[in-house]
């Protein structure tokens, strides 16, 4: 896996918005112990109810001010461009036009996805008289984005594999969601596929729970095995089939354990060594 995926955006906003669906999407537990894990996501969406209230007011704020601040940089104050790394922003560049905004924008894709940062970019960002600064990446922020890219082990507590699931209804939400007014527009159709997903993926769980008391007896006694999988992202792959609750606990743990990722933290610039006096 790719230690970095840059993303370079042209920000509409007056502001870099601060209320995205990161900030619960972050923390949305994972499915490894099944009733437990969905009890954690109910949690979880009382997160997620001010986050996307505290989302869609910020947004209705910057519709109501994108005028004034579109009328502001036309009159010198300039362009901003963002760059990221899986979410995290790493740096802002502000370039004095719209057009060398976009001329800048896709020469810093085309350089980014061939280079791991911005040292050997000076020339493109002089040709257009942009200025760069560097944003650290908060240490404890990356940690979230590593756990969330790492795969996991997990017991299946359900007697089959379920066909929907939450995450696909989350993943079906377009990730540039607000950043300009276009992009909501675009949105609705993303919405309302969404809504589709969410409720299948509600009524196959409902029926899985219909069952589970009889299954998880059946597990306890031993006559049915705990599946053991390994959770990659867009994959399920099996890994063993333990009897007994203890057993299949520690087979979980250990194989969570040994397939964390220790992702380095991203950066726009390298760091010089400061010399020791």
């Amino acid at each position: 896996m790719s230690t970095t995926s840059w993303a370079v955006r042209l920000r509409w906003a007056p502001w870099s918005r601060v209320v995205r669906l990161h900030l619960a999407g972050d923390r949305w537990p994972r499915l490894s112990e099944g009733p437990i894990s969905v009890a954690l996501r109910l949690a979880w969406l009382l997160l997620l109810v001010p986050v996307l209230l505290g989302c869609w007011l910020e947004l209705l704020l910057v519709l109501v001010l994108l005028p004034f601040a579109l009328i502001v940089r036309v009159a010198g104050t300039g362009w901003r461009l963002e760059v990221s790394s899986r979410g995290c922003r790493a740096g802002v560049i502000r370039v004095g036009s719209l057009a060398a905004a976009r001329r800048l924008r896709r020469s810093l894709r085309e350089h980014l996805g061939a280079h791991p940062g911005l040292d050997d970019a000076r020339a493109l960002l002089a040709a257009e008289q942009a200025e760069l600064q560097p944003v650290e990446i908060s240490a404890r922020r990356w940690r979230l984005v590593s756990h969330q890219l790492s795969p996991y082990g997990r017991r299946r507590w359900f007697l089959w594999r379920r066909r929907l699931s939450f995450e696909d209804a989350m993943d079906s939400l377009p990730s540039g969601f607000g950043d300009d007014p276009i992009s909501a527009i675009i949105a609705i159709p993303f919405l309302l596929w969404f809504a589709v997903l969410f409720t299948g993926a509600t009524l196959e769980l409902l029926a899985e729970i219909a069952v589970l008391p009889l299954v998880f007896v059946l597990k306890l006694c031993h006559v049915l095995p705990w599946p053991v999988e390994l959770v990659r992202q867009g994959s399920v792959e099996p890994q063993a089939q333990v009897r007994g609750m203890v057993a299949s606990v520690r087979a979980r743990r250990a194989l969570t354990a040994g397939h964390a990722l220790r992702l380095p933290l991203p950066s726009l610039v390298r760091r010089v060594p400061q010399p020791v006096s």
